[in-house]
């Protein structure tokens, strides 16, 4: 009997791709708001995946609170606040280890 190799209930989480994450990573330009690094010295592999696990860890939390926001803000039939995103993206951000 075989098992299907399939995440549970909400799929797999692919904001951006691993290796165009590590490319813009290497090449210094600090995308999703990891620092930036300079090009020729590189950096080593563990800070990149570590860098890599957080940028995935902020782009998770931005999703569920723009989600949880837009979902409150249709049921209490009111305009959608940023500054709520913010509030949940924070509180979301705490709730993860890092």
């Amino acid at each position: 009997m075989t098992e299907p190799l399939r995440p549970a209930r909400g799929g797999f989480l692919r904001p951006f791709g691993c290796a165009q994450f590590v490319r813009e990573f290497l090449l210094g330009r600090g995308p999703y708001g990891s620092p930036k690094i300079d090009p020729a010295v590189g950096a080593p592999q563990s800070e990149i995946c570590h860098q890599y696990k957080t940028a995935l860890i902020k782009a998770r939390a931005l999703d569920r609170a723009t989600r949880r926001e837009e979902k409150t803000a249709k049921r209490e039939q009111r305009p959608i606040d940023p500054e709520n995103i913010e509030i949940l993206t924070e509180k979301y951000l705490l709730t993860y280890s890092f």
